[in-house]
């Protein structure tokens, strides 16, 4: 009997076994991880272990491409070992792609691998006439440990102009505010300290590869956010988001920004816009975390004003739930709602 079972017992062992990426591996690492399918196409590689026999195609371009294979052993591991390495690693192109779900256009995240083959890391709804990012859809998998960015340089993959970028500037912004509001306003009070940054939908945190985190940075994926929000119960809510995913599950998320934030200005008040009259900055910013199944969990949305003199009335796009976790109950950390999934139509 133990002839048999003993074997059995190996067999389900070697089965179970997986090559865990180290964060060495990982951030030594220019090349793009990609597996090949049972079909001999390319997918990308979005988990954080391999199983014993599972090959990397470790991509740099068409013609250049190393393979590794998870080996079993007392400790199993990669041969040949990460991390690898390439001269010119690419980078992620931004591509229009039709899709109805977007009143904009549409545009996909990824590689171009040739044949015919597009392996997309996101997708991004953008305004290219009112540089406005709509909504931005991605799905976040389970992560032991988060890189350190190897990038962060915004692209703009001649999507937005020159002078629109320059309009996420502290300088730029300074100037826009006083435009807007007078030279003695104090929203902004001064052209050094970052009051509004480049806000990803899409966060970076949110992806585990470098090139992965590299592909975020990009003016698709940004809508001016106030600091004190990004790193306050926005970032709160997604780091609840990634904390909720676990083996080599995930979460389908769709991120995005609505409204026109309104300021005061003398007796009356004032669309804030960063670049003449586009790039609004938003009032409302909203994030919607479904299962691999596509089944609603969750939906936050989060006022984007730190200068709201006290928590607003939930708008009727909402309908108020608890939320799954703490969130501070402040302007300067977000005043944010959990809205019933059912009837959320953002």
């Amino acid at each position: 009997m133990w002839r048999i079972i003993l074997p059995l017992l190996a067999l389900c062992a070697l089965a179970q076994a997986q090559c865990r990426f180290t964060r060495p591996q990982v951030e030594g690492t220019n090349r793009i991880f990609m597996v090949r399918l049972q079909n001999r196409q390319l997918s990308l590689k979005r988990t954080a272990s391999s199983a014993v026999g599972e090959v990397l195609q470790m991509w740099c371009n068409a013609r250049d491409i190393q393979t590794t294979t998870c080996q079993a052993g007392q400790t199993p591991g990669f041969r040949p070992p990460l991390p690898m390495t390439c001269r010119a690693p690419p980078a992620a192109l931004t591509t229009p792609v039709q899709d109805r779900r977007c009143p904009a256009t549409m545009y996909r995240v990824g590689y171009n691998v040739g044949n015919n083959q597009f392996l997309e890391l996101y997708r991004a709804c953008f305004d290219t006439r009112a540089v406005r990012a709509i909504f931005v859809e991605h799905q976040v998998y389970a992560k032991p440990f988060y890189i350190t960015r190897p990038c962060v340089q915004f692209s703009s993959d001649g999507v937005i102009s020159g002078a629109d970028e320059a309009s996420y500037t502290v300088r730029n912004i300074h100037a826009t505010f006083r435009r807007l509001f007078g030279n003695n306003q104090n929203f902004i009070p001064n052209n050094r300290d970052v009051i509004i940054n480049r806000g990803h939908l899409a966060a970076s945190a949110d992806f585990f590869f470098g090139d992965q985190v590299c592909s975020t940075f990009k003016y698709v994926n940004a809508v001016p956010q106030f600091k004190t929000i990004n790193d306050g119960n926005w970032e709160t809510i997604e780091r609840w988001v990634r904390n909720s995913v676990r083996g080599n599950q995930f979460v389908n998320v769709r991120t995005g920004a609505r409204d026109v934030l309104s300021l005061q200005a003398g007796a009356g008040s004032r669309n804030v816009f960063l670049s003449g009259n586009r790039n609004p900055v938003p009032l409302w910013m909203y994030k919607i975390v479904r299962n691999s199944n596509n089944q609603p969990i969750v939906a936050f949305l989060t006022l984007n004003n730190i200068f709201a003199r006290q928590r607003p009335a939930a708008p009727n796009f909402c309908q108020p739930v608890n939320c799954p976790m703490p969130l501070a109950n402040t302007a300067t950390a977000g005043f944010t709602f959990c809205c019933n999934t059912a009837t959320f139509r953002p």
